[in-house]
């Protein structure tokens, strides 16, 4: 890895407690622990999201149906979070984090992207993930910004959150949108593709190949059929409790299968990671980036060099973490959350 000496990180080792964050949690919010996930999320999380969740959708510019979800506060909301998933999200992946946001406060509104979850797809597979171009991505957000959030909430703070794909889509949305968001958690934001043992050379010629073909709706080398058998050990999750309970609904649901990515997306991806660092510097918002150490799908010096250009980022690595930190062991989960939630007190104070 290149040496950087630009960007101000900190790095958190929560097994040897150092720099854990001084933050604390607000009022009302306590991280479930593991020895209490599967009872919280079938009884408390479900009774709260059948009282306070309403499910939504919007016609896309090209006709794709698009499926949101909304948790609404009763009394003077502090602002609103707008949520962003990554690659085969959907919903039911964070339905822990949005009751968090909205025990706090906070209005929530969180998005299945085209191609995942309830939403429109444009290839036949039920578990292949397909875009024609990240920009697709991005206009349905701005859709969805300027016909149902903003008109919703007003002059309210809104602050993005957003995981892995959603961090690309997301960042990549603040670069051609100005003044939608006042600022952006980004999780392990995907700005860098890890490619394995593949030499850039190599996925440069198989991109050539899959555009002078037009194999965009094949499925992407590599890639496996969804088979229903999980996989704990080498997911991105490290809370087995937290896997499963995504895991079941996945196994439940059709809609949820998707496990592989297209020639297409593949394509989109490899392309726009490299314009979104190119034109991060346009971003002057608060950012709050929260990176993986041991994350096997994303390169953290993607993440450098988007510090490196954004003077406003907060720059954050959990030394051992996985990818999916929100689905983190309980000692990551406690210091991930008092610092979220202690940004998001700063916004609100710059906002005030």
């Amino acid at each position: 890895m290149k040496v950087h000496t630009q960007a101000r990180v900190t790095r958190v080792n929560t097994s040897e407690a150092q720099n854990l964050s001084d933050a604390k949690l607000p009022a009302g919010i306590n991280i479930i622990r593991e020895s209490e996930y599967d009872d919280h999320m079938v009884t408390t999380n479900k009774r709260w999201r059948e009282s306070h969740v309403t499910e939504g959708q919007f016609t896309s510019y090209d006709g794709l149906s698009i499926r949101y979800y909304h948790a609404p506060q009763d009394n003077s909301p502090k602002g609103c979070i707008v949520m962003l998933h990554g690659y085969c999200g959907f919903w039911g992946k964070f339905h822990e984090t949005a009751e968090y946001y909205w025990l706090a406060g906070y209005e929530v509104f969180f998005i299945e992207h085209r191609g995942h979850g309830y939403s429109g797809r444009q290839i036949d597979e039920a578990d292949i993930v397909h875009v024609n171009s990240y920009n697709d991505y991005t206009q349905d957000i701005h859709q969805f910004m300027t016909e149902i959030v903003k008109p919703h909430i007003g002059n309210l703070p809104c602050i993005m959150f957003a995981h892995s794909m959603g961090g690309a889509i997301g960042a990549l949305y603040l670069e051609q949108h100005p003044g939608m968001f006042d600022a952006a958690i980004l999780s392990s934001p995907m700005f860098e593709i890890r490619t394995g043992g593949t030499s850039k050379l190599l996925v440069k010629l198989l991109l050539a190949k899959i555009k002078l073909l037009r194999q965009e709706k094949q499925s992407f080398p590599g890639g496996n059929t969804w088979d229903g058998i999980p996989n704990y050990d080498k997911s991105s999750a490290m809370s087995e409790p937290r896997y499963m309970y995504i895991f079941n609904q996945r196994l439940e649901d059709s809609h949820y299968h998707t496990n592989r990515m297209s020639n297409g997306w593949g394509y989109a991806s490899f392309r726009t990671t490299p314009r979104i660092l190119k034109d991060a510097q346009k971003i002057d918002i608060p950012i709050l980036l929260l990176t993986s150490g041991n994350d096997a799908l994303v390169d953290p010096e993607g993440h450098y060099r988007f510090a490196n250009s954004t003077p406003t980022t907060e720059f954050v690595i959990y030394e051992g973490a996985k990818h999916e930190l929100y689905n983190g062991t309980d000692e990551i989960l406690e210091d991930y959350y008092a610092r979220i939630f202690e940004f998001l007190e700063k916004v609100r104070r710059w906002n005030s």
